[in-house]
């Protein structure tokens, strides 16, 4: 463990999670400890507009990871990030890449939390980030309150 996140949350298992916020990482963390599922690795990048690593690059280690089977992948309105991380998964993955993205009632335009969460352009608000990475592959969690239940359906599948 690195950072602030509380180990009681935690069983150590074979997901990656990816997220731009704490909260939600947590939120996925204990859905799955709860379900007997396990984490590889937690990696928060934050919600900023700049950051100092990206989903793309993260999925991109998870891939190459032994210890992890699965990646969970909590994005938000606002920035290319997800839609990047969903393109270069399309591409490049085996493994599988389950997504959450907050924000699907926001209205574009709206300054919402983080930093970097304001929606100015196609494909950076949720509806559009959440179609893009159907698309691109990615299974989508319909909501935060099944993200363990959803990564478990994908889990059970590989």
């Amino acid at each position: 463990m690195l950072g602030i996140m509380p180990g009681h949350i935690y069983k150590e298992g074979r997901v990656g999670i990816i997220s731009r916020s704490g909260t939600l990482g947590y939120e996925a963390a204990e859905q799955m400890k709860n379900l007997g599922i396990g984490i590889s690795t937690s990696v928060g990048i934050g919600g900023d507009p700049i950051n100092g690593s990206s989903f793309r690059d993260i999925i991109e280690k998870f891939e190459t990871d032994d210890e992890t089977d699965a990646i969970l992948m909590i994005g938000e309105i606002g920035g290319p990030q997800e839609v990047a991380a969903g393109e270069f998964a399309k591409e490049n993955m085996k493994k599988p890449v389950i997504g959450y993205i907050a924000g699907l009632t926001a209205p574009k335009g709206r300054v919402m939390g983080h930093a970097g969460a304001i929606v100015s352009a196609y494909g950076e608000s949720a509806i559009e980030k959440v179609e893009i990475l159907k698309e691109c592959g990615v299974t989508i969690s319909k909501n935060p309150s099944v993200m363990g239940d959803t990564v478990k359906s994908v889990l059970e599948k590989i």
